[in-house]
Order: C-alpha cells, then sequence, then structure tokens
C-alpha cells in the first residue's frame, strides 16, 4: 500500500502550525500506541503516525518534504530515500532520483528539478559532496527511532490541570517536557527534538483533590450550625480562584454538590469535567464548658435522627 501524505495521516492541513500538528499527533498517538489499542492495525498506523511526525515537526525536513510534492514526488518516494541513507548511496552509475520518479511515472526532469531534489536529498538523507556524515548521523536517529522508549513519571495534578512545563530524566539528561491543558492521567506525550522518547504521564497524589476521569471533587467541612442553618460558603476552584456556594438548611455530611464544568479543563475535543464538593460536618474541637451546655440544651430539642428508622430506633 502507497505511503499516504504526512498531512492525511495527522488530519492537519497543510498550513497547520507546530502546535496543531504537535496537538493532533499526541492525540493519534494516545488513541494507537499498541499498549492501549489491541487492534491488529494500531502497530502500522502508530508507526505511520510516528513516521509522519519525525518529518513535520521539524521545520526544515518539513520545508523539503512540501517542496518535494509540490515537484510531484510522493510520500513513499520521499520515506525510500530516507531508509536508504540517502540519494547518492545507490551503485555506480545508478540514476539517484529513479525512486522518485515512481511518482510520476514517465515524466522526465529538468535539470533544475533535479537540482532541487539533489539539494533536498543532500541535506536530508546524505549524497555527494561530504554527505557521508550527514547519512551516518541520519542513520543514527532513525536507529534511535526505532529503540523508541517510553517512560512513565508521576506529575503533580496542578500541572496537568493548568498545564506548564515539567522536567524528566533521559538516560541522566535533563529535558523539559510540555504538558498541555486538562492533559488525561495515563496520556502520552513527546519531548520536542526527541521522536525516540514517549512520555506516558499519571497524576501524582494530590493533597485535597481526588480525580475520576475528568471530574475532580474534595471535601468541604463545615460547623454544626452552618449545616443545620445553612451558610454562604467561598470554596476554592482547582484552576484557581473561587466559587460561592450556597448551603442549604439542614444539609446532612456527605451531601455532594456539583460545579459543571470546573474540573479538568476541555482538551483533546473533550468537554470540561465537573467540580463536586462533598460536604462534611465536622463537630467542634475541644469545646469548652460554655459550648457543651449549649449543645446538651439543643440536644434535648431537637429530634434523634434515628427516630424515624425501624431498626435504629432506641
Amino acid at each position: 500500500m502507497a505511503a499516504r501524505d504526512y498531512y492525511e495521516v495527522l488530519g492537519v492541513n497543510r498550513s497547520a502550525n507546530a502546535d496543531e500538528i504537535r496537538r493532533a499527533h499526541r492525540k493519534l498517538a494516545l488513541q494507537y500506541h499498541p499498549d492501549r489499542n489491541k487492534d491488529k492495525a494500531a502497530p502500522a498506523r502508530f508507526a505511520e503516525i510516528q513516521q509522519a511526525y519525525e518529518v513535520l515537526s521539524d521545520d526544515d525536513r518539513r520545508r523539503k518534504y512540501d517542496e518535494f510534492i509540490r515537484l510531484g514526488g510522493t510520500t513513499e518516494a520521499f520515506a525510500a530515500g530516507a531508509s536508504a541513507g540517502g540519494a547518492g548511496s545507490g551503485a555506480a552509475g545508478a540514476d539517484p532520483f529513479a525512486g522518485f520518479r515512481q511518482g510520476r511515472p514517465g515524466a522526465e526532469w529538468t535539470s533544475s528539478d533535479s537540482a532541487t531534489f539533489e539539494s533536498i536529498f543532500g541535506d536530508i538523507f546524505g549524497g555527494s559532496g561530504g554527505g557521508g556524515r550527514r547519512s551516518r548521523a541520519g542513520a543514527g536517529q532513525r536507529a534511535r527511532a526505532r529503540e523508541r522508549m517510553e517512560l512513565e513519571v508521576a506529575v503533580p495534578l496542578e500541572t496537568l490541570i493548568r498545564g506548564g512545563k515539567y522536567a524528566v530524566s533521559v538516560n541522566n539528561e535533563r529535558l523539559e517536557l510540555e504538558i498541555p491543558t486538562g492533559t488525561e492521567d495515563d496520556e502520552l506525550l513527546s519531548i520536542p527534538g526527541r521522536l525516540d522518547v514517549l512520555v506516558r504521564v499519571r497524576a501524582d497524589k494530590h493533597a485535597w483533590l481526588t480525580r475520576d476521569g475528568r471530574d475532580l471533587s474534595y471535601d468541604l467541612p463545615l460547623s454544626i450550625v452552618e449545616a443545620t442553618l445553612g451558610a454562604t460558603i467561598d470554596a476554592p476552584l482547582p484552576t484557581g480562584g473561587s466559587v460561592t456556594l450556597k448551603i442549604p438548611a439542614g444539609t446532612a455530611s456527605g451531601k455532594k454538590m456539583r460545579i459543571a464544568g470546573k474540573g479538568m479543563p476541555a482538551a483533546n475535543g473533550k468537554p470540561a469535567g465537573d467540580l463536586y464538593v462533598a460536604v462534611q460536618i465536622v463537630p467542634p474541637k475541644d469545646p469548652n464548658d460554655l459550648t457543651k451546655s449549649l449543645l446538651k440544651e439543643i440536644g434535648g430539642a431537637i429530634e434523634n435522627p434515628r427516630a424515624r428508622i425501624a431498626h435504629l430506633r432506641p
């Protein structure tokens, strides 16, 4: 099967910017990674995605790929030139552009076309005029790509929520991983310039937030008075700031209040999650004599909460 156009593989326009290409790659790599997708076609699809990204994420290689296609070459011929180690690596007397002409059967390139191709493949894959060093470098890059490793790192939940940079160590080398806003738990990310490494991010344990998919939750302590009479409380939001909650009178401990769209931010075409605040009634700690006296008086005036439950009646 002929290789598909790299832009088509990633599902982006030819005018897509670097950020759009990165996001498209991240989404597809997560979807088709063989560890997550057990379909028989997933490994081949994943390799196709990685190959497309390896070219389009590099400004120089992307420019030369675009020029090669503009002149009538095919993606299959471009990839074949890469795997062959360079345009000048064939036997003596062989046409270095024979493979590229396959994209246009019977076509005859002008001398200017050939010069353009020579420039493209001399720079990318190595060729005449000192191209041997580049060819060896390209072979090393391809070897690293074939030996692609996957790391797993625990990232602070706040970073997955808000986005930002996170340092990771790869073979004792410190690299910066870009965490997009609203990154999923267990998502695969790539490091710019290191296509031989994929990083699976997992949410580290948080001091007060709990995550369930795209929803977030935490406990909100209330006093007996606030739960009984009702109150207005400022509750913090995971993305910063706070929201005013009106606590109805008679609120029971464990009641969850939903704040729509204030969980994980929208990402990868998925809507924002919700935030759930669970009320927890906290009794007074070390009450003084006056507080104890008042509570006893109140206790004698209110209904026993077990009185209406048959198996708990005294």
